[in-house]
Parts: C-alpha cells; structure tokens; sequence
C-alpha cells in the first residue's frame, strides 16, 4: 500500500530484493566484492553467509544491538547505530535515513518523504508516547518532512490538508490509520502459511555461553496466537523452521490490536526443540525478564515423533511497551547466563 501511495510500481522490476540479490551472487562468474549498506539490521542475512567472500559490509544505518561485525570495513560515521544501554535511540531505522536524506537537500522527492514518513508513523505507533517507542528526533524527523517537502504535486489527495498560509501538509492521523489497518489485516495474516508467516519479519540473535557460539532466532506475527496456532501443520512446519535455520530455539512475538477492546496487545510463544524445554520454563519464570515482561502463561502444545520433538509455551506480555528491539537482548541475557541445559544433549 505504501508503496503504491509514493507511485512505486512494478515492485519486481524497480526494487531489488534479498533473493534476487542470492541469485546474481549465486550466479556471478567473477570474484568481484559487493558493497553493501546495511538498514535495520548489523548482520548479513543468513542466505547470504556463503557469500561472505564476496560482500563487503561498508555503512551500517540500524537501531538494534551492535553485534560488533564488520569493523574492519565498517566504523566512524559510516556505522550509524542508534542503540545504546540497551535501548534504541529512535524508533526507526527510517529516521535515521531521513535524517541523513535531510542533511542533503532541504526540499526532498515527495516519494521518498511518502516512504519516510508512513514507515516513521508506523514504527513509532503513531508518535504515540503510551507505546514507548517514539524520541524526540522520531518527532523532529516527521516534523522535518511534512515542512520540507512540496506536497503540492502528491498522488496523496485523501491525506492532504491545508498548513500555514497557502501551503498543503499530511494528515498523518489519517495516513497512519489506513496504513496500520492494512499493517494489522486479518486477511492479510491469514493468507500466509506457518512457514511463509515466520519468515516474513525474522530476525537473529548470537549469545555465548561455555566458551561456545549459540544463537535464537525471533519471528515477528501481527496476529494472535489461538489463530496463528490452528493454522494447518502448524507444529511440524514450526519445527521445520527451526530446521532449516538450524535453531534449537525460537521466538515467536505476536502483535495485535484486540479486536473487542481496541487494545494494543503482544504475546510471546518460546519453541524449543530440546526435551528439557521445562528447565526452561521454569528457569524463566525466575528471571528478571519473566517480572520486567509481566509474562503470564496462556497455552502450551508439544509434539514429540521419531522425527520430530519441539515444545511451545506461549505468554501474555502484560508489559507491551518492549519490543523485539528490547526483548532480543533480554533473552541473549537469559539464554547466556540462566539458561540452566546443556545446549548439545
């Protein structure tokens, strides 16, 4: 939808996107180095780690965890990683692109400052502070661009409203309504089976623990889990996820608008492939994340077959202001040092 609203058409054809990006490495015939720009992210995805010799790292634009990658390519002003304390700076990337967008022009493209401000609105809910996610230069960033930018010769003419003197501006009330209700659509989510649903917005997590390398992966779903849970193969396709990322653990975080309250909720569903997993649980609801989170256990299922074995418990997040930005580190922590299991049995 945003992308129709800034006039970007024929996606396949204008955008590049990660698997066209492994076909051309896959394909190259030569040993020529790619640089890459990194955006909302500080690692290369994994499809791309058997290229490794083939990439170049070179700008980092994120708001997560410094995983402290590519430093000898990537550092100074060209490693822009707004995260510190283990909080983010800003609550999206994009932000930080307009940011860098208005140091170089003071009057942008109307299709770029469309992108920037409907992915800025949508991250910080809204500019909504009971989130807890939105910073002052969230602010000065939408702020900047609906003042800079000549809206007069947008396709936007259901948004558009009059601003000071004989000027035109946004309604962004009305942009972030339309675009968090096609954001949050039920059909949309439907549609999607387990393991297109899981891949959609993955991301991955390292920790160390026993002088060993481990890692988890967190899969982001915008809607509930008793739906996402009756969906066909539900279980066995979780566990092939899991598989094919090679993770003995994963998160699931589930976003959603209650659709009887209104509420903003968030539940968070923990897999593991281990049969211990109730170490786990148990080790978990003594952890200070299980108390910061108001975690509150709602379901549970397991499946245990010659060829597979994977358990979930699934949580109410009674404290929804974290997101995967805060709640990502939260479990390096725990997985790191309370996780009481041995990672190889």
């Amino acid at each position: 939808m945003l992308l129709d609203l800034a006039g970007i058409s024929n996606t396949s054809a204008n955008l590049l996107f990660i698997e066209d990006l492994t076909m051309i490495l896959d394909s190259s015939k030569d040993i020529e180095v790619r640089k890459l720009t990194l955006a909302d992210h500080n690692a290369i995805n994994d499809s791309l780690q058997k290229f490794r010799h083939m990439i170049e790292v070179v700008e980092i634009v994120d708001h997560h965890t410094d995983e402290n990658l590519y430093t000898g390519t990537c550092s100074g002003t060209m490693r822009n990683i707004a995260f510190e304390n283990g909080k983010a700076l800003v609550a999206s990337t994009t932000t930080l692109i307009a940011e860098m967008l208005l140091k170089r022009t003071s009057n942008p493209p109307v299709s770029l400052s469309t992108l920037l401000l409907g992915v800025i609105l949508l991250d910080s809910v809204n500019l909504d502070e009971s989130i807890g996610k939105v910073t002052p230069r969230d602010r000065d960033a939408v702020s900047n661009i609906l003042t800079q930018t000549d809206w007069s010769n947008s396709s936007l003419l259901a948004y558009l409203k009059p601003s000071a003197g004989s000027q035109l501006t946004i309604d962004t009330n009305q942009l972030f309504s339309h675009l968090e209700r096609a954001k949050y659509s039920p059909e949309f989510w439907k549609a999607f089976d387990v393991s297109r649903a899981l891949g959609y917005d993955y991301k991955v997590f390292h920790y160390s623990r026993n002088n060993s390398k481990h890692r988890f992966g967190i899969s982001t779903i915008l809607m509930p889990v008793n739906q996402f849970m009756v969906k066909e193969g539900f279980l066995p396709k979780t566990a092939e996820f899991m598989r094919s990322k090679e993770l003995t653990v994963l998160g699931i975080m589930l976003t959603f608008y209650d659709q009887t309250t209104g509420d903003f909720r968030r539940q968070l569903a923990l897999c593991s492939s281990r049969y211990r997993w109730g170490v786990i649980g148990d080790d978990l609801i003594e952890s200070k994340m299980y108390t910061y989170l108001a975690l509150k256990e709602i379901t549970s299922q397991q499946l245990t077959s010659d060829e597979i074995d994977v358990r979930i418990i699934v949580y109410e997040q009674g404290n929804v202001a974290p997101s995967r930005k805060q709640i990502g580190p939260m479990l390096v922590e725990f997985f790191a040092s309370e996780l009481d299991f041995d990672q190889d049995k």
